[in-house]
């Protein structure tokens, strides 16, 4: 007598042998996710507060004391500790206010970078920040940089670029033409409004 077999499906849900290797296998890539997201997200978010902190330090310290642009650059480092800027592109701008049409725009007076290009002198930044007057004088430092994720498997991750500008007026300069400013090396003092 010929023995009679079940159909798979049947025989399949009857199965309880490899359950739990089923269950492993779908679960083991959603927790891997998870841990992934975990370590990354947060890793994530640090960076980029510490780079809007470099960015913030660096605008500070040249906008007072005027120190060398590598004493800058090199405090930036010491901010972001322990994360490594540095492949960050870093702009330190040196602007003034003055009027166009009646309009308050913000000029380059000097500038100067690291891994990036500095802005070319005489060229509008754009609208003069808030509250600003002809003849005002501030410091911008700019930070640019992409993220570097720890794991590769989320490709949203590496194509992250944090970008930060900070604007800061300028505390302790020397005046040119009745207006304090900083001249970062290689500029000149912003001209007369």
């Amino acid at each position: 007598m010929p023995v009679r077999r079940e159909p798979v499906a049947r025989r399949f849900a009857r199965a309880r042998s490899g359950a739990s290797a089923v269950e492993f296998a779908i679960i083991v890539p959603v927790l891997l996710g998870l841990f992934m997201a975990a370590v990354e997200l947060p890793r994530a978010f640090s960076v980029a507060k510490r780079l809007d902190l470099a960015a913030s330090t660096m605008a500070d310290l040249i906008s007072g004391t005027n120190p060398a642009v590598g004493e800058v650059y090199a405090a930036a480092r010491a901010v972001a500790t322990p994360y490594d800027i540095e492949a960050a592109g870093i702009v330190l701008t040196a602007a003034g206010v003055y009027l166009t049409d009646g309009v308050a725009v913000a000029r380059v007076c000097s500038s100067a970078a690291q891994k990036d290009q500095a802005r070319t002198v005489g060229s509008v930044i754009g609208p003069a920040p808030t509250g600003s007057a002809a003849g005002t004088r501030y410091v911008m430092a700019e930070v640019k940089m992409r993220y570097a994720a720890l794991f590769r498997v989320f490709p949203t991750l590496s194509n992250w670029t944090f970008s930060y500008t900070t604007l800061w007026p300028v505390r302790e300069g020397k005046a040119y033409w009745g207006n304090p400013e900083v001249v970062l090396p290689g500029g000149q003092p912003c001209p007369p409004v």
